[in-house]
């Protein structure tokens, strides 16, 4: 009887941590498309669980948080992330952390240059036949991003670092799910 009572007692355990996970998972998805009531700080929402089930729950946020990061919401993920630093191993956080910040600010770099580069380069036809018709100063400008040599630069320039963020997002998966 004692040992049956122990292993209902491990199940009701494992069902409650899958229900914690999966909540923790629609937090993190919420908090993707929405936010969460404005703030950055997921901790508060993390400190509302039982002490033991903190850091799982922090591990499911993180590793969702890391899984939906790109190129565009980086910024405000890596906040959500920075926020959990108290519920998870610092070394491995800081690492995905400074490697998705160099991959996704070198992609911005990039990207305005691309885009002074182009402007300069689609402007020197125009303002020279401009400057033929006798039209001049800076009121005019060039659409850079309406054309299609930005849309095509924009295409590579995310292929290209698409692939490197997703190497650092499964090498994290990797860290995470051999300290599970």
């Amino acid at each position: 009887m004692a040992g049956e009572n122990g292993r209902v007692e491990r199940n009701n355990v494992k069902v409650s941590m899958k229900q914690y996970i999966s909540r923790a998972r629609i937090f993190a998805d919420r908090y993707i498309k929405d936010g969460y009531g404005g703030s950055d700080d997921l901790g508060i929402y993390v400190s509302k669980y039982e002490e033991r089930v903190r850091p799982v729950v922090a591990g499911v946020i993180c590793s969702r948080l890391v899984e939906k990061t790109d190129l565009k919401n980086y910024k405000r993920l890596l906040k959500g992330l920075r926020s959990l630093k108290g519920y998870m191993g610092g070394s491995s956080m800081k690492d995905v952390e400074e490697r998705i910040m160099g991959v996704c600010g070198e992609y911005e770099s990039r990207k305005e240059e691309s885009y002074k580069d182009l402007k300069k380069e689609l402007e020197a036809p125009l303002k020279n036949c401009w400057k033929q018709q006798g039209i001049s100063g800076s009121a005019v400008e060039v659409n850079v991003e309406g054309s299609s040599q930005w849309n095509d630069m924009v295409d590579k320039l995310e292929a290209e670092y698409n692939g490197l963020l997703d190497r650092v997002k499964r090498e994290f998966d990797d860290k995470i799910s051999v300290r599970k």
